[in-house]
Order: structure tokens, then sequence, then C-alpha cells
């Protein structure tokens, strides 16, 4: 049945898949609480993922985890993007009807049912276990020192977890150099220097999180200093995965990502800041959906950060029309905006 498994996935496109035991997961809580120990917020910021060190105590219908690795390296990143939005996000498929591999996570359900199995998937956005552990376990390759996943193609990669009411196990055997000892290329090139060490990190302090989830955990405007160090960064950051030699020439971009090209007028900061917030829910919300529904000033605060951070005159008019945003945040943070760069408000 295993065998099985792995054969559909890698017939509907996944580049590999292996299954691990629930139980194999324990592991994890060794390596959260070192996390939680190293960094001075750890408690209040990791505390909370160690239920995913055993995702059968919540679900006990979930025995066994079918790890699938879907190829996001395979599609374009549009020039006007690279760098502005983060790579993972933009070809996120969990949400997105038109995108193949949302159509493929149902095509991969219905054939696990087909054999017997009771799936749980946890929801559109997947289940409360710990992805890149899970694909470590089924051996589908490694864990690198800026905490991501790595397959033989990168890790520009996204892993979807099937839970089953099996005990089934695929262990796949892939063997991948490790990085060098001397190597610190992902910290160096980490902007807000929250990558510290290898595989250590504060979530909070990851410009990937201060530019979406942020809001969400009721943290508000960030500070000058972060600010800055965002850059040109709108939605989520690749700066320490583009800097690690194991993804130089990894990102083929054979396939343009479907509706990418359609929806790019309403991703480029002027245009944000000209949308209603209906507008922003109806358009960026539904694919960008780490940023609550009730935070979607968020979307405007971080295209003033990407403006200010780059400006140059065609910003001008965008950046006043935050003056008069309905949301307070805004209305603050694009008066500081233009008092740092001589705007008259």
């Amino acid at each position: 049945m295993e065998d099985r498994i792995r054969e559909k996935a890698l017939e509907l496109g996944y580049e590999d898949c292996g299954i691990v035991r629930a139980g194999a997961l324990a592991g994890f809580r060794e390596k959260l609480e070192e996390r939680i120990a190293r960094i001075p917020t750890g408690e209040r910021v990791y505390g909370m993922f160690r239920s995913y060190a055993d995702p059968s105590a919540a679900n006990p219908e979930i025995r066994s985890i079918v790890v699938a690795i879907v190829p996001s390296y395979r599609y374009k990143v549009p020039a006007e993007f690279d760098g502005v939005y983060g790579k993972a996000y933009m070809f996120d498929s969990r949400t997105d009807e038109n995108a193949p591999f949302f159509k493929v996570r149902k095509e991969l359900t219905a054939f696990l049912e087909s054999l017997g199995l009771k799936v749980t998937l946890g929801g559109p956005h997947g289940i409360a276990a710990p992805a890149r552990w899970a694909a470590y376990r089924a051996g589908l390759g490694t864990i690198r020192r800026n905490n991501f996943f790595y397959t033989e193609k990168g890790s520009h990669i996204r892993i979807e977890m099937f839970g089953i009411d099996r005990e089934l196990e695929l262990v796949r055997n892939i063997k991948l150099k490790e990085c060098p000892k001397d190597c610190g290329k992902c910290i160096e090139a980490c902007p807000t220097r929250t990558l510290c060490a290898p595989y250590t990190m504060s979530m909070v302090g990851c410009v990937s999180f201060q530019t979406n989830l942020s809001a969400n955990m009721g943290m508000g405007v960030p500070s000058p200093e972060t600010v800055a160090q965002i850059g040109g960064r709108l939605y989520g950051c690749d700066a320490c995965q583009d800097a690690c030699p194991f993804n130089k020439g990894k990102l083929t971009g054979e396939q343009e990502f479907p509706g990418l090209e359609a929806l790019a007028p309403s991703m480029r900061p002027e245009n944000i800041m000209e949308m209603s917030y209906d507008e922003i829910g109806r358009t960026l919300a539904p694919k960008y959906w780490y940023i609550g529904a009730e935070n979607l000033w968020k979307w405007k605060l971080d295209a003033l950060t990407v403006m200010m951070n780059g400006y140059s005159e065609k910003y001008e008019a965008a950046i006043r029309l935050g003056l008069h945003d309905a949301n307070e945040n805004v209305r603050n943070f694009a008066r500081g905006v233009c008092s740092k760069l001589g705007i008259e408000c």
C-alpha cells in the first residue's frame, strides 16, 4: 500500500512522497525545547507548538502522516516581485482553487480514501504537525542551518501532510551534503539578524513574520529600526534561502503560476494604497491569507514601508493617500513617512 501511495503521488506531480507514523514525530519536542532555551522570547513564541510533536493526541484517528513534496521551484518568479514577495507565498496553492496543486491535493486525498483510509487534512492550511520535521523523518531530505527543509532540488518546495488512520511507513533515504561548518551565508544575509546562529532564530523578528503575521498577534506597527531592515520586502522574505549555495540554480522557472499575472496590478505598493479594504479583501487576502481579515490595514502599512525605503517621486501621491486612510495606524505611519521624506502633509 505504501508503494502504491508514493507511485500515485509521483503520477500526480509531487516531487517525492514518504510516510511516517505519528509516533516518529516525538523527536520534534526535543528540538523545540532546544530552540525555546536558546532565545529570550522562546516560551512566548514557540511554546504553543509543543502539541505538534504528537498530532494523534488531538486527533486519535491520525496514526500516520503521508508527506508529499510540492515542487514550487518549477514556477517563474515575476521580475518585479522578486525580493518583494516571498516565493512560498506567491506559489502557495492551499487556498487558490485555480492552482494546480489545489486540485492535486484533492486527487491524492480521493486516492487515499479509495484505499479504505480515513484522511485528515486539518482544513485548508494543513494539520497541526511539524511539516519540516515530518519530511525529515520521512527521509525526503534535510533541514539546513537556515531552518528550511531541503530536497535535492533545494528549499523552494512546499510540504503537504495527509493524516491517515492506519499505521503505515515509507521512509526514503535521500542523502544530501551537510552544510559546511564554516558557512554562514544565510546568517549574514538575514536583514533583521534574527537568524543569529545555525538553527537559531526568533520567529517574531523575521521579516516574513513582521510583514504578515505580526498584526494578527497584536504587535501593531514595527519599530523604526525594523522598518528600515525590511527594506523593499512587502510580504515575506527569501534572504536566507537566496543566499544559500544549495539553492543556486535550483529555480527552473519553467511554468507560470496560474493567476499570478492577473493579480500583479493589485500587488504593487502604489496600487494597494488606492484600494479600499473591501477590494483588498477580495483580491489579495484570499491568496495571501496570513494577514487576517480584521487586519487588512497591514497591507497599506507594508506598502508604505516599501515605498519609503525605495522612494521615488512616482510614489508621492500614493504615500499621501495614507494621510486620509480610515485606519489610524496607517494615518500615523503615513505622517511619519511624509516627515522623513520631506513630503508636505
